[in-house]
């Protein structure tokens, strides 16, 4: 996830972060976006999903086959594990902007291109997208990795996506461990819509892979994307969180610092997020919606308790905001990661991340924003790993066994039930 914190994390307001919203599909058939190459007018009009059509397939007319029943077949929890290992023992620091001698930023790529052809895709399939973007401190490259596996109908596709660069354990070895480990195992099964599968560059530091693939796709691209799955930071957090939506008149140009009651925005294009938490029912997990979290803090005084195999989202809404620092009504998030980039062209997204949104000390400015992962607070720093010198394979290892483990064998299964879908 992008937040950069540099050493001891440094106690800066919430309310002095500027957090973008997420751009919303106009009332008309078309949403203007504007870039560098200048203003594009997207078709966002949604068809029935007819085969080889261009416009969007609806949502609410997917099923998924992967079921209760055959689920335990499409969970790949063993190689997401052995990915990550591997990423945590050899591929520490993949940083964009590779300061360091041991960065092992582009023999990370040269590794996954690799894994890719072993598994059984070929060379044709995979392909790097090489970007030059602004960086925080001056101009920096980058490649994002794309793998294309063609479906039976190639007018639609299904993005998955999780970011590599940075130096994080869980944000975003897991991701990137995830997305892996499902790519390989998928590896000769044809799926109905094609799917992409992309690792993104320059996340950390701006979004800079995603930015640069959404203002490269086509309209036509651009309108045959049925969602966008977005993987980061699924390890070390307390919650498995579902997000989904856009809120915001203008992603682009409506920012805050935080939500009140006269501020607050409706939350719209939720259909991903409700077919991915109505396909986590439908694997037999808990799922926990806005409806359900909706004013149980206010009520107990305190967050929900841990519960394994269930799925949360974010608990604030405009009837029982967070205590404070309110950035983001449920079931969305703050745009933070790739999926923002995605939902600035009206692509609907689904995000996956663990973490805590009740937790922290009331007097910490980090608190119930999603950034503290754990209730905790005595552990990494104040509870938060990512961006934190404390996101290490050692510290998930020691203080959460098992969490791995766990969160793999949910959101892999969910994710594989997201992408297995036809209509």
């Amino acid at each position: 996830m992008r937040f950069k914190v540099s050493g001891k994390r440094k106690k800066i307001c919430v309310a002095l972060l500027l957090v973008s919203m997420l751009t919303v599909m106009s009332s008309c058939a078309g949403i203007q976006k504007t870039t560098e190459a200048g203003t594009r007018q997207i078709d966002n009009s949604e068809t029935d999903g007819t085969e080889g059509g261009s416009g969007k397939v609806s949502i609410s007319n997917l099923h998924s086959m992967v079921t209760a029943e055959n689920c335990s077949d499409y969970d790949f929890t063993e190689k997401a594990l052995e990915y990550l290992s591997v990423i945590g023992e050899n591929y520490k620091d993949r940083s964009i902007e590779k300061k360091e001698s041991n960065n092992t930023h582009d023999a990370f790529i040269e590794w996954v291109k690799k894994e890719y052809v072993l598994c059984g895709y070929s060379k044709e399939q995979i392909q790097e997208q090489p970007f030059t973007a602004k960086g925080d401190e001056g101009e920096v490259s980058g490649k994002n990795i794309i793998l294309t596996v063609p479906g039976e109908d190639e007018g639609h596709q299904i993005i998955v996506g999780a970011h590599f660069d940075g130096e994080g354990f869980g944000d975003n070895g897991s991701g990137v461990a995830l997305l892996m480990a499902t790519a390989e195992k998928l590896q000769g099964i044809k799926p109905h819509y094609t799917v992409k599968y992309i690792l993104f560059d320059g996340e950390e530091i701006g979004e800079l892979g995603s930015i640069h693939y959404t203002e490269n796709m086509t309209e036509e691209e651009i309108a045959s994307t049925i969602y966008m799955i977005n993987v980061d930071a699924i390890l070390f957090g307390d919650f498995c969180n579902i997000y989904g939506g856009l809120y915001g008149d203008d992603y682009d140009q409506y920012s805050v610092t935080e939500l009140d009651e006269d501020s607050f925005p409706e939350v719209r294009q939720t259909e991903g997020y409700e077919f991915a938490a109505d396909t986590a029912e439908s694997l037999g997990f808990k799922v926990y919606r806005t409806k359900d979290l909706d004013g149980c803090y206010a009520k107990n005084g305190k967050g929900m308790d841990l519960e394994k195999n269930a799925f949360f989202t974010n608990p604030w809404t405009k009837e029982h905001p967070a205590p404070h620092s309110m950035l983001a009504p449920s079931p969305t998030t703050i745009p933070a990661s790739d999926h923002e980039s995605f939902a600035n062209l009206g692509i609907p997204y689904i995000y996956f991340e663990a973490t805590n949104w009740w937790a922290g000390d009331p007097d910490d400015s980090y608190a119930y924003t999603g950034y503290i992962e754990t209730y905790d607070t005595s552990l990494g720093d104040g509870g938060m790993f990512m961006n934190t010198e404390y996101d290490t394979m050692d510290n998930l290892n020691v203080l959460f066994p098992g969490r791995d483990e766990e969160h793999f064998h949910m959101y892999s299964k969910l994710l594989t039930a997201l992408i297995l879908v036809d209509k």
